[in-house]
């Protein structure tokens, strides 16, 4: 099974970018790219993004008083890095630890640092 680009970079310790968005989620990809090319302050966004659990929605703060603090052009590329950072490493983030603690009992993680997030797919997938 493949997993998302994504996470080969979080395996390798790397920055996660909007780039990585695109292949995973297109619609939400669009959307950043919109706040990112465009005057955010119209959509009256917070530093807040809601989310969905269960059933249930809750607003998660991406800063500390982040409902509090609206995206302007000046702050719309902390937003976004906040936003990509939440939807793919702090909400999954016990997880992945798990996961790495697991993986490295079987091959040192040290040794991954050579590859990219490609030829560390390529390496753990084949190619299909």
């Amino acid at each position: 099974a493949f997993f998302i680009r994504p996470f080969y970079k979080m395996m390798l310790q790397k920055q996660i970018d909007l780039r990585d968005m695109e292949s995973v989620d297109t619609e939400y990809y669009n959307s950043l790219l919109y706040i990112k090319e465009n005057d955010p302050s119209e959509l009256m966004l917070t530093f807040s993004v809601d989310e969905e659990s269960f059933g249930t929605t809750s607003q998660r703060e991406l800063k500390p008083d982040g409902a509090n603090i609206e995206v302007t052009n000046e702050n719309k590329d902390e937003y976004i890095r906040l936003v990509i950072e939440w939807r793919f490493v702090a909400r999954v983030k016990s997880q992945m630890q798990a996961f790495l603690e697991g993986f490295g009992s079987l091959v040192p993680l040290n040794l991954l640092k050579i590859f990219d997030e490609n030829e560390l797919e390529l390496l753990m997938c084949g190619i299909q």
